[in-house]
């Protein structure tokens, strides 16, 4: 594709990123919590489309039979795919049905509304192409690119402060037990299917747009203990 036909589908660069901490008090209970956000900004995460070409992701389940979509065909003796009635179990000649069909949008060679039928397997292989976009003309790469904004609970702490009488007798001036967790979940997130800060591998821009070859972020839980003499 030379520069006078490139299209653009999105921008890697967020609009917004921070955080907001909250901290709530009730007698000797504490509660913090910890909000981190992202509005804006595309990435490719290419794993996710690998993914669906096998079969892996929910959308995949799309077309694969006649509750999901799938239009019923028969092949005739050319290897014609023919679209027939819905719950058929066989072609007029005996011929084996199948319920995976899709009928994409667009046109033939000669400008008529397309009419030929292709399976479920064969498009999600071809489309979302295992092995990568760069090896496949045929690949719509506009659904690689998907927006990657989040709101996610980074960290969540309860903690509770021992009271004065229970202190003194011990020595000493402080004493708070907590529980906390890390990474916890996404309160909203438009990629479902993924973390969205594992697109982050390194510090350059195409680093962060793509997700191949990286982990999604660790869920932690600890516990902790402060003492004051």
């Amino acid at each position: 594709m030379d520069a006078d036909n490139m299209e653009k589908f999105g921008n890697a660069m967020p609009k917004w990123t921070g955080g907001v901490m909250n901290s709530f008090s009730y007698k000797n209970i504490t509660l913090d919590a910890l909000v981190d956000f992202r509005i804006g900004g595309h990435v490719m995460p290419t794993a996710l489309n690998w993914m669906t070409s096998r079969g892996l992701t929910e959308e995949s389940l799309n077309y694969m039979d006649t509750e999901h979509g799938g239009l019923s065909y028969y092949e005739d003796a050319s290897g014609t795919r023919i679209q027939t009635t819905p719950g058929a179990t066989a072609g007029p000649g005996g011929e084996v049905v199948y319920h995976d069909g899709i009928l994409l949008d667009g046109v033939t060679n000669d400008g008529q509304p397309n009419d030929q039928i292709a399976s479920a397997a064969d498009y999600y292989w071809t489309v979302y192409n295992w092995g990568g976009p760069q090896y496949s003309p045929n690949t719509r790469y506009e659904l690689y690119i998907k927006e990657n904004t989040y709101f996610k609970m980074r960290e969540l702490s309860i903690g509770y402060k021992m009271p004065r009488k229970v202190i003194d007798r011990i020595g000493l001036s402080k004493l708070q037990f907590s529980v906390f967790g890390r990474n916890l979940f996404y309160i909203y997130r438009t990629i479902k299917d993924m973390d969205g800060e594992q697109t982050t591998a390194g510090s350059r821009w195409f680093q962060n747009v793509n997700n191949v070859g990286t982990n999604p972020s660790t869920r932690s839980f600890g516990l902790m203990v402060r003492a004051s003499l």
